[in-house]
């Protein structure tokens, strides 16, 4: 499921409860491509784009739409 602000939320408890550091922008928007991360975008036979469920789940360190890195 994609929702803009449950994966923004998800993201901020995902690494606060592992004490990790947020690289993944505030607003969602990337800094390199200026897409919502956490929006889907259609790529023909694939939809990049984080989840909530993979928000809440995983370590967000890069763009999935332009695989900019926020760590490097």
């Amino acid at each position: 499921m994609f929702d803009v602000n449950k994966a923004i939320e998800a993201q901020e408890n995902y690494t606060s409860e592992k004490k990790l550091p947020h690289f993944a922008p505030s607003s969602g928007v990337c800094y390199k491509c200026r897409q919502q991360i956490y929006a889907p975008i259609e790529r023909g036979t694939y939809t990049s784009g984080i989840t909530v469920e993979r928000a809440g789940s995983k370590f967000v360190t890069g763009c999935p739409h332009c695989n900019y890195s926020y760590c490097d």
